[in-house]
């Protein structure tokens, strides 16, 4: 049974988005009322499963993940979803053996922690691995998907030769489709990365943003062969693909 629940911070302030996957229903308890407390929003998921559904719906600051889950390994979790992690994320585990924590630093985990651990501790560990993470450089300055070229020092976008004039939402939109180019991204997923709050199912300014990029993308594509589309399927998402003409 699926247990994902999500914890708001109390107040109107959010300090941070954090995804807490961990199957020990006791420790889970603890560590949501530690951190709301904080002014956090906690998603918490109990096993892989649940959190690969939050990985697509939701955006978050931070991922606190176990290792041992009932259906899954949190190592070959954080592997297989390496490019739709964009946050950092720590290890909380009872798994204590030096090669166990060099696994998970080696598969690009922030850091591990051990059972059990102060939560003291564990939010000095956060608060660390998000300064650090706010002042890393991209790893690589561009992404390329096909034809399109986004770089993201300059913030600009071309299919071949031909620059996007896009403004900065737009662009913002075009970066969140190619760092998961062919991947159905849902409509509350897009609005959550691109307003920073829950989609209510009425709001229609991811509809129109898409729109608006659409056109963009298809005057520049036209009569150039290779580029790229958004395509749409009803009820489900978008997703960024490439698409092959004759020049």
């Amino acid at each position: 049974m699926s247990s994902s629940l999500q914890h708001q911070a109390r107040g109107p302030e959010v300090k941070y988005r954090i995804l807490l996957l961990e199957d020990d229903q006791q420790l889970a308890s603890l560590i949501l009322q530690f951190l709301v407390e904080r002014q956090c929003s906690v998603y918490h998921a109990a096993n892989g499963n649940d959190f690969m559904k939050a990985i697509h719906h939701r955006h978050y600051d931070l991922i606190i993940s176990d290792v041992v889950l009932p259906d899954a390994s949190g190592f070959k979790l954080l592997d297989q979803f390496r490019r739709q992690i964009n946050c950092p994320l720590i290890f909380l585990s009872a798994l204590s053996s030096v090669e166990d924590q060099v696994t998970g630093l080696r598969l690009g985990a922030n850091d591990y922690l051990v059972k059990p651990v102060d939560p003291h501790l564990l939010w000095a560990k956060i608060e660390a691995s998000l300064r650090a993470h706010r002042t890393l450089p991209p790893a690589d300055p561009s992404i390329c998907f096909g034809p399109l070229t986004i770089d993201l020092v300059t913030r600009q976008a071309k299919v071949r030769d031909n620059e996007l004039p896009l403004t900065s939402t737009e662009f913002d939109l075009l970066h969140i489709f190619a760092e998961q180019p062919t991947r159905l991204l849902s409509r509350e997923y897009l609005f959550r990365r691109m307003v920073g709050r829950e989609f209510d199912g009425q709001d229609r300014v991811i509809d129109v943003r898409i729109s608006r990029l659409r056109k963009k993308l298809d005057a520049v594509c036209y009569g150039v062969g290779d580029g790229v589309v958004i395509h749409s399927i009803r009820g489900r998402g978008y997703s960024l693909n490439a698409t092959s003409g004759i020049d």
